[in-house]
Order: C-alpha cells, then sequence, then structure tokens
C-alpha cells in the first residue's frame, strides 16, 4: 500500500514538473507576446500614414539618441501620433481589427457547430444548450 502511494505521488510530482515552463520559455514568450503587440500597432498605424507607422517602430526600436536626436524625434512623434485625423484613423482601424477577430472566432464556432449535426446549439441561444 505504502508503495503505490509512494508511486502515484511520484508519478504526479514528475508530470507537474514536466508540464512546468522555465523562467528562459517564460520571458521569451513574454517577448515574443510583446514583438506581436507592437507589429500590430505599427500595422495599423501604416494603414493611416505610413510615416507615422514609421516613426512608432523607431520608437519601439529603442536604439540609443543623442539628446538632441531624442528631443527632435519625440517632437516629430508627438506630432504625427496627435494628429485628430490619425487618432480617429487609428481608432477605426482598432476597432475593425477587433470586429474582424470577433467574426473569425464566430465563424470558427459556427463551423464547429455543424460537426455534430444532430447535436447542435440552438441558433438563437447561445447559453441555452
Amino acid at each position: 500500500m505504502n508503495i503505490i502511494r509512494t508511486t502515484v505521488a511520484l508519478s504526479a510530482a514528475l508530470s507537474l514538473a514536466a508540464c512546468a515552463i522555465t523562467p528562459e520559455q517564460k520571458a521569451a514568450r513574454e517577448a515574443a507576446r510583446i514583438q506581436y503587440e507592437q507589429d500590430l500597432q505599427v500595422s495599423l498605424a501604416a494603414q493611416c500614414d505610413r510615416d507615422a507607422a514609421n516613426l512608432m517602430r523607431e520608437q519601439f526600436s529603442n536604439r540609443p539618441r543623442s539628446e538632441q536626436e531624442q528631443k527632435e524625434f519625440r517632437t516629430r512623434y508627438v506630432d504625427k501620433i496627435s494628429d485628430p485625423l490619425f487618432q480617429a484613423c487609428y481608432r477605426l482601424a482598432w476597432q475593425n481589427h477587433i470586429a474582424q477577430q470577433r467574426l473569425d472566432r464566430m465563424r470558427y464556432y459556427h463551423d464547429w457547430d455543424d460537426f455534430y449535426y444532430p447535436f447542435h446549439r440552438r441558433r438563437f441561444c447561445y447559453y441555452c444548450w
């Protein structure tokens, strides 16, 4: 009986240890997530203004600059990004991106509903089943 408990405990511990991520993996995932978010922001900005997108990309690069270059860059960046026309276009691009994500998610789940044909949810109520 004691051997069985020890074996079960050991196998559970090994299973949990195998699924744990290392700090390096966690840091790599976080860096990839940040890079994805920055690329998304730049691509949405590029739909509105290429110069603003280039300035955003340069802002994200964290390139070392002198004091004078930093001041000039900051002035150009704020002028481009704070333009009301750019802000409106960028907001619409974000709303379009979010709507597209929701539409893709709906299409995915709609396709899966047809997979289980006799047992699919009723179309008019997503919470009834």
